[in-house]
């Protein structure tokens, strides 16, 4: 007895050890339902997927309106403020376009498709529950959909995550009228695709999403967009065109 319980003691670890290095990958690396894209469960780059979101929203406030992607876009604006680590891609909030981003190599890229935050810079918001309310509602009722290079993006509705309460900072002049300054408390909420590093070449990012809300006819809207993504060597001084 003592030596089978040896021997099972010692499988049960070795089991246990293989588990905990799966769900090690797991964390890193994308999901079974849409390769390439990272799972909400994931750290792309040794970081959260949620803490992700709220740097994505970090980035889109420390923009100025000249400079914001959302508007007017351009191939040059999509390079603006953004790091080394991950890129983020904005989301138009109307219409139909096409817009071209060249990306380094080696580069996750964060792309909202519907998402929603809020801060204490509005003066209604009292408590972090009210913040959550704000930023959470407007994504109720949305229907989205994506293709990667053509293949169908699967059951984006179970990408919805919450970023969890951060700080953040308003530029001056910002797109959303808000006032400069914070940091602000805030909180993030919605459906992003989150692309593993895609290889050097061309890759097509295709988006829609509708938002149809019964209760509350405000946050309706409609858009439907394409992002060429010209991926190339981080060394690479190939220039941005349309």
């Amino acid at each position: 007895m003592f030596h089978e319980y040896a021997f099972m003691f010692l499988f049960s670890t070795v089991l246990l050890s293989l588990i905990s290095s799966i769900s090690s990958v797991n964390l890193v690396r994308g999901d079974n339902l849409n390769p390439g894209i990272y799972s909400i469960d994931s750290s792309p780059k040794g970081v959260k997927y949620q803490e992700w979101t709220a740097s994505f929203w970090q980035w889109l406030y420390s923009l100025t309106t000249d400079q914001h992607p959302r508007e007017n876009y351009t191939p040059e604006k999509c390079a603006n403020g953004q790091k080394e680590q991950v890129w983020f891609l904005e989301a138009p909030l109307s219409g139909k376009q096409e817009r071209t981003c060249t990306i380094p190599a080696g580069m996750p890229i964060l792309a909202a498709i519907l998402n929603g935050q809020c801060d204490t810079s509005d003066s209604s918001l009292h408590t972090d529950e009210d913040i959550r309310k704000c930023a959470t509602e407007g994504n109720d009722y949305g229907v989205i959909s994506g293709t990667l290079d053509g293949v169908p993006l699967k059951n984006l509705d179970k990408y919805r995550t919450d970023s969890g309460f951060y700080n953040i900072t308003h530029v001056a002049d910002n797109i959303y009228d808000l006032p400069a300054g914070g940091p602000y408390r805030a909180f993030t909420n919605g459906y992003f695709v989150f692309l593993e590093p895609p290889t050097p070449g061309k890759h097509d990012l295709h988006l829609t999403v509708s938002v149809a809300n019964p209760i509350d006819p405000q946050y309706n809207y409609a858009a439907d967009w394409t992002y060429h993504l010209n991926i190339v060597p981080s060394n690479s001084t190939e220039t941005q065109t349309s």
